[in-house]
C-alpha cells in the first residue's frame, strides 16, 4: 500500500514538473534586461503617437525620433498606429488602445515607462505634459542630457548598437510647483530655447499666480481720488501704498474683482493677493486691532502684520468659494509678515509663498552652521504647520551679484529632502540668465525639484562627466572648490557683491584657475573646448572683478582703475557675442558702471570734475509748479511756501559718495 502511494506521488510530481518545463513563461522584460532599439543603422522600432491632434504629444514624439537618430543614425518612423515593427508608444493614459493599463496614473505630472511581453515600450503620462516628461526621461536613460539651453547644452551619446537597459517605473514629482525664471528677463530670442530646456528637465508648475499685486487689484488710478479710505493710513494720511484690509467695502470689491478675473481666466488656480513691495501698511485702528503684537526682527523693524493680513485673506478666500469653489488666493510671507500667524487659522484656500529675502543668501536650511537659515527653517515650520499649501520663493543667485558665480547648487542638494519632509509643495527660483557662471545651480535645482532624494555629489559628477567629458575630473574639482568656499562662509549674506572678496579668497581663486587650466589641457573635442571657453571667460570676469575690488583700498591710478573696468566690460561683451545665454550683458554692464564706476568716482572725483557741492530746495507738499529760474538766474536767497504755509529755503548739501549723483529720496 505504501509503495503504491509513493509511485502515485512520483507520477504526480513528474506531471507537475513537465508542466512547469513546457508551460508558457512570463516574457515581460525585467529590470536590467536589455532591449535592442537599433543596430547597424537600422531601427528595430517605430514610434506611435497616440494623439496626433495634441501638439505636445506630437512634438514629443518627433523629438524622440530626432534624438534617437542623433544617437545611432537610424530613422525611427512616427506613425499613427503600429506596423510590423515593435513600437514605442507615446501618449496619455486614457488613450483607447491602452485600455485600463495606466489608470493608476492619477498623481499630478505622473508618468510610466514600461514594456510588455512583445517588448513594446510605453511612455505614458497622466496628461500630455507628463507624457512629454516620460519621453525625455527615457532619453535620459539612453544617456542624453540637456545641461543648458541650445546646442551647446545638449549631451547626446553616439552608439552603433542602441539598447535600453530596462528600468520600468512610475514617477511623479516630489514638488508640484517647479519654477525657474529670469528676474531681469533677457533677450527675447533666448526664450524658446529656455522653454525647451525647462520641458526637457521637467520644470513646470500649475498656474498659481504670485507677485506684488494687492493695490493693483483695486487700482489707485480708479479708486483713490473718490475713496482714499480704501488705502493705507500712513503717518496720519491715506496713501496708495497698500490696501486698508480691514475695510469691509475693500473686501467686497476685492472678491468681486477676483471673481471677474476667474471669469476670464478659468485655467488659473490661484489669484495673487501678495502685498506691494513696501512696509507702508495701514495704521488705522481697525487694522492694528487685528495684529497679534510683536516687531519684525529681520529687516523692516516694523510691527508684525501677519495676523491682520491672514484675516483679510481668509475673508476673501471664503468669499470667492461661493462662485468658484476650489479657487485660491496667494500671499507672500515676506518683510514684516515673514513669521506665521499667532491667532488666525489659515483657510485651506490661502496659498503661502514663503520668501527668503530676509534670510542669508549664501546657504540653505540644510546648512546647520548658518544661523539665519536655521531661523528661517523654524519660521517655515510654523507656516507648513499652519497652511495647507506652502511654496518657497528663493533667490539664485543673490540679487545685484554682478552676474558673477554664486555656487548654490551644494546648498540645494543639502536642503531639498528637508523641504520635502516639511511638506513644502514647490519652489519659485528668481534667477538670472547667466549660464556661463551659474549653470550648475539651475541644473541641480531642476533635477532635485523632481526628486528631492538625489545625491548632490552624484549629480555634480554626472553633470561634469556628461558636459565636460574628457575634462570632467578637474572640472569637478573646480566646482567643488567654488562651492566649498561659499558653504564655509560663516556670516549672513545679504543682497549685493560685497561678499565676493571674503568668500572667494585669492587662494580659492588660484586653485580654481589651476583646475580650469588643467581641464583645458585635457580637452580634445571641439564641443568640450567650447564649453570650457564659456566657463573660462566667466571665471576670468570674476578674477578681473576681484582683482579690482581687492586693490581699490590701496593707491592706484585712475588709468589702472579704468583699464580694469574696461577689461570686465570686454569680457562681458565677448561672452554675450558667443551666446546670448552666457551672461545677462546689460545688467552686468550697469552693475559695473554703478559699483566699480562708483569706486572710481569716489577716489578720483576731482580728476573727473564731478560736482560735490549742491544747493537743494524742498520738499514741497504741493503738486503746483513753482518758478525757480528767471532770466537764466537763480536767487538762492529767495524763499517759497508750500501748501501748508511752511517756508522752504535753499540749503547747502555735500554729496557723501562723490559720485556726481544725489538720491533725493534718501535726503527727504
Amino acid at each position: 500500500m505504501l509503495s503504491k502511494k509513493i509511485s502515485f506521488f512520483l507520477f504526480f510530481a513528474s506531471i507537475v514538473l513537465l508542466a512547469a518545463c513546457t508551460g508558457k513563461r512570463d516574457q515581460t522584460p525585467s529590470i536590467h534586461d536589455k532591449i535592442i532599439l537599433s543596430e547597424n543603422g537600422k531601427a528595430d522600432y517605430d514610434i506611435v503617437s497616440l494623439d496626433e491632434n495634441n501638439a505636445l504629444i506630437k512634438s514629443a514624439s518627433a523629438d524622440l525620433a530626432a534624438y534617437l537618430r542623433k544617437i545611432c543614425g537610424a530613422q525611427f518612423n512616427v506613425l499613427k498606429q503600429a506596423g510590423k515593427k515593435a513600437v514605442i508608444y507615446v501618449g496619455v493614459k486614457d488613450a483607447e488602445i491602452l485600455g485600463d493599463k495606466f489608470l493608476h496614473l492619477q498623481a499630478e505630472y505622473s508618468f510610466s515607462i514600461t514594456a510588455d511581453e512583445q517588448k513594446n515600450i510605453y511612455l505614458i503620462g497622466r496628461d500630455s505634459l507628463a507624457a512629454a516628461f516620460a519621453v525625455y526621461t527615457f532619453l535620459e536613460d539612453l544617456g542624453c542630457r540637456w545641461i543648458m539651453p541650445g546646442e551647446i547644452g545638449e549631451v547626446i551619446p553616439r552608439k552603433d548598437k542602441l539598447y535600453w537597459t530596462v528600468n520600468t517605473r512610475t514617477e511623479q514629482p516630489d514638488f508640484r510647483f517647479r519654477q525657474i525664471w529670469w528676474a531681469y528677463g533677457g533677450p527675447p530670442e533666448t526664450q524658446p530655447l529656455f522653454k525647451q530646456w525647462k520641458l526637457r528637465n521637467k520644470v513646470a508648475y500649475p498656474i498659481v499666480n504670485h507677485g506684488h499685486n494687492l493695490t493693483n487689484t483695486l487700482p489707485p488710478s480708479v479708486y483713490f481720488k473718490k475713496h482714499p479710505e480704501y488705502y493705507a493710513l500712513v503717518n496720519g494720511k491715506r496713501r496708495p501704498t497698500q490696501l486698508c484690509t480691514s475695510n469691509p467695502e475693500v473686501i467686497r470689491l476685492v472678491i468681486k474683482r477676483i471673481n471677474e478675473y476667474f471669469d476670464k481666466n478659468p485655467q488659473v488656480e490661484a489669484y495673487s493677493l501678495c502685498p506691494d513691495d513696501n512696509v507702508d501698511f495701514c495704521e488705522c485702528a481697525n487694522c492694528r486691532a487685528l495684529d497679534a503684537g510683536g516687531m519684525d526682527k529681520n529687516i523692516s523693524g516694523k510691527p508684525v502684520i501677519t495676523d491682520r493680513y491672514i484675516h483679510f485673506l481668509n475673508a476673501v478666500a471664503k468669499g470667492i468659494q461661493k462662485k468658484y469653489p476650489g479657487k485660491k488666493v496667494s500671499t507672500y510671507a515676506y518683510q514684516n509678515y515673514s513669521t506665521p500667524p499667532l491667532k488666525e487659522v489659515i483657510d485651506p484656500h490661502v496659498v503661502v509663498v514663503f520668501t527668503t529675502s530676509v534670510y542669508c543668501g549664501a546657504h540653505g536650511i540644510g546648512d546647520l552652521q548658518c544661523r539665519s537659515r536655521q531661523t528661517m527653517k523654524k519660521d517655515l515650520a510654523g507656516w507648513t504647520k499652519a497652511a495647507s499649501e506652502v511654496y518657497i520663493y528663493d533667490y539664485d543667485p543673490i540679487p545685484y551679484n554682478a552676474e558673477l558665480p554664486w555656487p548654490l547648487f551644494g546648498a540645494r542638494s543639502r536642503e531639498m529632502s528637508e523641504y520635502k519632509a516639511m511638506g513644502v509643495k514647490g519652489f519659485s527660483f528668481e534667477s538670472h540668465n547667466s549660464w556661463a557662471t551659474l549653470s550648475p545651480n539651475f541644473y541641480v535645482s531642476a533635477k532635485m525639484m523632481w526628486n528631492a532624494n538625489l545625491n548632490g555629489d552624484d549629480l555634480l559628477d554626472d553633470y561634469c562627466k556628461k558636459f565636460f567629458a574628457e575634462s570632467a575630473e578637474p572640472m569637478k574639482d573646480y566646482y567643488r572648490t567654488l562651492e566649498s568656499a561659499l558653504a564655509r562662509y560663516d556670516k549672513p549674506v545679504l543682497w549685493h557683491s560685497a561678499y565676493y572678496t571674503p568668500v572667494f579668497s585669492e587662494k580659492v581663486m588660484t586653485e580654481c584657475r589651476n583646475n580650469l587650466d588643467a581641464a583645458k589641457t585635457l580637452a580634445q573635442t571641439e564641443m568640450t573646448k567650447r564649453r570650457l571657453r564659456m566657463v573660462d571667460l566667466g571665471f576670468k570676469y570674476s578674477e578681473t572683478y576681484l582683482q579690482l575690488k581687492r586693490v581699490t583700498s590701496s593707491e592706484m591710478s585712475l588709468e589702472f582703475l579704468s583699464k580694469k573696468q574696461k577689461e570686465c566690460d570686454d569680457i562681458i561683451d565677448e561672452l554675450y557675442a558667443l551666446n546670448k545665454d552666457f551672461i545677462l550683458r546689460d545688467v552686468a554692464h550697469e552693475y559695473l558702471k554703478r559699483k566699480l564706476g562708483g569706486l572710481t568716482m569716489n577716489k578720483y572725483a576731482d580728476e573727473l570734475g564731478l560736482i560735490r557741492e549742491w544747493k537743494l530746495l524742498g520738499p514741497f507738499d504741493s503738486d503746483q509748479k513753482i518758478m525757480i529760474f528767471k532770466d537764466g538766474k537763480v536767487d538762492f536767497n529767495k524763499q517759497f511756501k508750500d501748501l501748508s504755509g511752511k517756508t522752504v529755503s535753499w540749503k547747502p548739501y555735500r554729496n557723501k559718495d562723490n559720485n556726481g549723483e544725489i538720491n533725493l529720496k534718501s535726503i527727504y
